[in-house]
């Protein structure tokens, strides 16, 4: 017997500590992730040739970092190479067969959502391409939208672009990969490639993109846009000794037509709505909350219960039984 009323304490302090613990990871504040930058680095001398995937040296195709940012810029992707090389004045830069693509998730599926291309302009010596192409779903045709391509020797390459060409997302999921024409003169020149993460995708990352805030509406009695003064609190307006005098009462305005049933379509497509549930959700400025919010009060009832078990379990058994 006593045997098993110590097993039945010490079962009962054991839910007791797992009740505790999980009520203090539920309850308390919940974890946050630092919107941006964040930044993945790839190994180096783990270029290849494109075409024949055997290892291929290749300086300037060696991806050694790529970060991701957003703000009020929009969303900025970044990458750097071991050997950085001006895509304005390197002649390998001027080839066809050089160029660089990021390939995005702006939804949380795993698949590629968005395909973004960097290169040299072709018709403008010393100029930057780009162009982004998204997909927001199956059936519905690609969205084409402009970035801003950049190059510096101290920061990368680097396209900006806003976050609406991609459905707004609350995170983003990528890879970077380069192309580079090691013998543009060749008939067949070696393509050196280099793909940073190697496996898979990196992150998800969130995005932040703050909003303005709304104008406070004028206090009573301070001029209103145009120029005229605003009407006081209680809404009545100042009369004048003019205004007081009895006038002519104006004649009735004739009564204002009903408003059509429904209005003309418009040209514009209807907004969707984002193909990620998270991004229906504002992002705070600082932080970006994660985790559903089912689960904390769940997670809370259980520890709730856990606790409660333990410490019935912790009273004897001849307390717990009821007189008769």
């Amino acid at each position: 017997m006593r045997r098993l009323l110590r097993r039945d304490q010490a079962a009962g302090l054991a839910l007791t500590i797992a009740g505790l613990i999980s009520l203090a990871g539920f309850v308390g504040p919940a974890r946050a992730v630092a919107a941006g930058p964040a930044t993945i680095t790839d190994p180096t001398g783990d270029t290849i040739n494109r075409d024949t995937n055997e290892k291929l040296a290749s300086p300037p195709t060696d991806i050694i970092s790529a970060t991701v940012d957003s703000g009020a810029q929009g969303i900025v992707l970044t990458f750097r190479t071991q050997q950085m090389a001006d895509p304005a004045t390197d002649p390998n830069w001027a080839s066809p067969n050089t160029f660089v693509s990021w390939q995005v998730d702006d939804n949380g599926d795993g698949k590629v959502d968005d395909l973004i291309r960097f290169s040299a302009d072709r018709t403008t010596p010393g100029g930057l391409a780009s162009d982004l192409t998204h997909w927001s779903g199956p059936g519905i045709p690609a969205k084409h939208c402009d970035a801003q391509p950049a190059f510096d020797p101290a920061v990368g390459y680097s396209l900006t672009f806003s976050p609406a060409c991609i459905g707004n997302p609350a995170a983003i999921s990528y890879r970077v990969q380069l192309t580079y024409d090691t013998y543009p003169s060749a008939a067949k020149p070696p393509l050196a490639f280099d793909v940073a993460p190697d496996q898979g995708l990196a992150g998800p990352v969130p995005i932040f993109v703050p909003t303005a805030p709304q104008a406070a509406p004028p206090a009573a009695g301070a001029p209103a846009p145009g120029g005229a003064p605003a009407a006081p609190a209680g809404g009545a307006t100042p009369q004048t000794a003019k205004s007081r005098a009895p006038t002519k009462p104006a004649a009735k305005p004739p009564a204002k037509p009903a408003a059509p049933a429904s209005r003309p379509a418009s040209s514009a497509p209807a907004a969707t709505a984002p193909a990620n549930p998270a991004s229906a959700t504002a992002a705070r400025p600082d932080l970006a909350a994660t985790g559903p919010r089912a689960a904390r009060p769940l997670g809370a009832l259980g520890g709730a219960l856990l606790l409660l078990g333990g410490m019935t379990l912790m009273v004897p058994p001849e307390r717990r039984r009821r007189p008769v």
